[in-house]
């Protein structure tokens, strides 16, 4: 816009009053210095005023104007700093020339606006579009966040969202996990759930018979064969319980038996190919070609157990108990007869240590006194009935304790052996 002063003194330069002839003639009066006349003097001064009056009016109104121009302009440069789109000023009184683009770009020069009332107005300054936060827009000075309807707020481990047939969207259900592949009459299943929010049923034969809550596990006895549906949200898989298909016969010779000193008691097992895997309770054992033979150190009690799999890796297992006749005790007599001409009648040794080759020390006690009365760790020198303390034979029925302290026993065999025997003179 020009400056003011310069319109005022355009505006008075072009001005012109009519011409008027009493006026020239009481001026050139006055110049010749006579008086002029009253009228004459009162339209000169009214002409003065109007002009003054006139001069007033048109500054004021071009001001009041430049006013309205500089409001319209702070207006639209605080609406285009402060949104994501530049915006253009749509002022009544400054419009911009329609041959601008709908969108106009930033760092292009914008043309110079038209006459406005006849006045041409100071052309629009060319702005650079700030980086404007699109959450956060400044109107008259205030910040405004819009609120953002699309946002979601995660709480923990998100589900996970897949499409269905129809194109809509749904919770991914996770399958309930298991132990085994392959379970059998008997056998310990064990059900886990990984889901949030989704429990799993353990239904057989159309009956729910477990329900597991989500993130947490169960363990059931497979106690009937047929198969067990698992059951998730819109999952299920199906798991199989079977029945050993084979058994097993165990065969034993319940004579005890002594090879080399040593008890042994032999066990055979049919119904199966499989490989056997054999235990003994409270007795060491040993498979010797197919044969499981058990060594009763003590006791008369013997169970063993053979285990295999059936075709369908199902558990086929048969035990066996026995009673022996007698306790091993190194297979030591229960007495002595002085009057035998048989030695190992005669003379107290354990039988066992007579074949078994092992360090030992044999003691014998009086039964009265606790006093040792002979020892020997020869096996071939047995006691003949004589308290070596005294060099005399002990009487008919005399009752004496014996006892064997084995320098190498054998595993699981124990160390000491103990027993009593009898004095028979007569």
């Amino acid at each position: 816009m020009k400056n003011i002063e310069q319109i005022l003194k355009e505006s008075l330069e072009n001005h012109e009053l009519p011409f008027n002839e009493a006026a020239w003639e009481s001026m050139s009066k006055r110049l010749d210095g006579t008086t002029p006349s009253p009228f004459y003097r009162k339209w000169w001064v009214a002409a003065s005023v109007g002009t003054v009056l006139v001069g007033s009016a048109l500054f004021f109104g071009l001001n009041a104007q430049s006013d309205a121009e500089k409001t319209a302009k702070n207006s639209a440069s605080v609406v285009s700093q402060n949104s994501t789109t530049p915006q253009t000023n749509n002022s009544s009184e400054n419009r911009l020339s329609t041959n601008n683009n709908a969108n106009p770009q930033t760092n292009t020069p914008q043309a110079e606006n038209p006459l406005v009332n006849g006045t041409q107005s100071a052309p629009i300054a060319n702005t650079n579009t700030p980086n404007v936060d699109p959450g956060h827009i400044v109107v008259n000075s205030k910040e405004i966040t819009p609120r953002n309807t699309n946002s979601q707020v995660s709480q923990g481990t998100p589900s996970k969202v897949t499409p269905d047939n129809n194109g809509e969207q749904r919770t991914n259900i996770l399958a309930a996990t298991s132990n085994k592949a392959k379970y059998c009459v008997g056998d310990d299943i064990e059900i886990g759930n990984p889901n949030e929010t989704a429990s799993v049923s353990v239904i057989q034969n159309n009956k729910t018979i477990l329900t597991v809550k989500p993130g947490t596990k169960k363990t059931f006895v497979a106690s009937n064969e047929g198969a067990v549906d698992l059951v998730v949200g819109n999952q299920k898989q199906t798991i199989y319980i079977s029945k050993p298909t084979s058994d097993l016969y165990i065969s034993v010779d319940q004579t005890l038996l002594y090879e080399n000193g040593i008890p042994a008691i032999s066990f055979t097992v049919s119904g199966n190919n499989a490989p056997v895997h054999w235990t003994a309770e409270n007795h060491p054992g040993e498979l010797v070609n197919g044969t499981f033979i058990v060594h009763p150190y003590n006791g008369k009690e013997v169970s063993v157990t053979a285990s295999s799999k059936d075709l369908n890796g199902c558990p086929a297992t048969e035990t066996k108990r026995i009673t022996l006749p007698e306790t091993y005790n190194l297979n030591a007599p229960k007495g002595i007869d002085m009057n035998s001409s048989d030695s190992r009648v005669s003379t107290f040794m354990p039988h066992a240590l007579k074949e078994r080759n092992t360090p030992f020390e044999l003691y014998i006690y009086d039964a009265k006194t606790g006093r040792v009365i002979y020892k020997t760790t020869d096996s071939s020198a047995g006691w003949n009935g004589v308290d070596n303390n005294t060099g005399e034979v002990l009487a008919n029925g005399s009752l004496v304790l014996w006892k064997v302290v084995l320098g190498n026993p054998n595993p699981g065999e124990p160390r000491e052996y103990k027993g009593t025997i009898v004095i028979k003179t007569q």
